[in-house]
């Protein structure tokens, strides 16, 4: 049995290249369980590529990616889904001709595994999990804020519920780790401490959460582990109160941060 301190996921030597530039290099770390643990540094420094290489997007060159102890760095996106693991892009992804609740009905099917047959012929065992998704999706809405919306057009709504719509979707298929990358980009303050306030709602349901994160308030008021990374390597790793007086981190990113606001 894992206890609350140990690894949910470990990240050992991981490297990842694109036409000899390394956009990975050699990257480790470990996520405890239960933590929001975040992923900084300045544009082009690796983070999205090491979502990628996380989820199955794509193959490391070098390295390996464990959940709990599984090796799950060979896999396909939708194994390392069944096994615990679903992400948000930074990019919103959503099909413009789908209600939110359709939207969010899609990401059970991962965990019912309906199969052409018995959607055709409407066995029992379909009826049943048909009728449990939609009242997992139901219990989700109702977490994320969306019920009420729940016939409009996910494409439709404003950006920052557009965004929920993508988180609940993710949490559709039972997660044990959620990565979100760049979750509140362009998003106003009001929108940004909802969505902060949903991030810790759902961390206190037992989901543990990795972000990548430029906003600095997101980063040091939620996070209980900051790893920074330029480059593609480690530069540091530690609390909030250690990253900001890092000098490291201070020339690498938070100048350019300070410098920008």
């Amino acid at each position: 049995m894992n206890n609350a301190n140990s690894a949910i996921l470990t990240v050992q030597g991981l490297s990842k290249s694109f036409g000899g530039v390394k956009a990975v290099n050699g990257l480790s770390f470990s996520v405890k369980k239960n933590h929001i643990h975040a992923i900084i540094g300045p544009n082009g420094a690796g983070k999205s590529t090491l979502f990628n290489l996380i989820t199955g997007i794509i193959s490391p060159d070098e390295g390996e990616v464990r959940f709990f102890s599984a090796d799950i760095t060979s896999l396909r996106s939708d194994h390392i889904a069944k096994h615990g693991i679903s992400r948000t892009f930074q990019n919103i992804r959503l099909f413009p001709d789908m209600t939110v609740f359709e939207t969010v009905l899609i990401g059970t099917y991962l965990l019912t595994g309906a199969k052409l047959a018995p959607a055709l012929f409407l066995t029992k065992i379909f009826r049943e999990n048909e009728r449990a998704a939609k009242q997992r999706v139901e219990e989700i809405l109702k977490f994320v804020g969306l019920w009420e919306m729940r016939d409009e057009y996910a494409a439709q709504l404003s950006y920052g519920n557009q965004r929920r719509v993508e988180i609940a979707r993710a949490l559709a298929t039972k997660p044990q780790l959620l990565l979100l990358d760049e979750p509140t980009a362009g998003m106003n303050p009001k929108e940004t401490k909802e969505l902060m306030d949903l991030f810790t709602s759902v961390n206190n349901e037992g989901i543990t959460i990795l972000i990548i994160a430029h906003d600095m308030h997101l980063v040091n008021t939620l996070s209980d582990q900051i790893t920074v990374i330029n480059f593609g390597e480690k530069l540091v790793e530690g609390t909030a109160e250690m990253i900001q007086k890092h000098p490291a981190v201070i020339e690498a990113y938070m100048g350019k941060v300070e410098a920008n606001a």
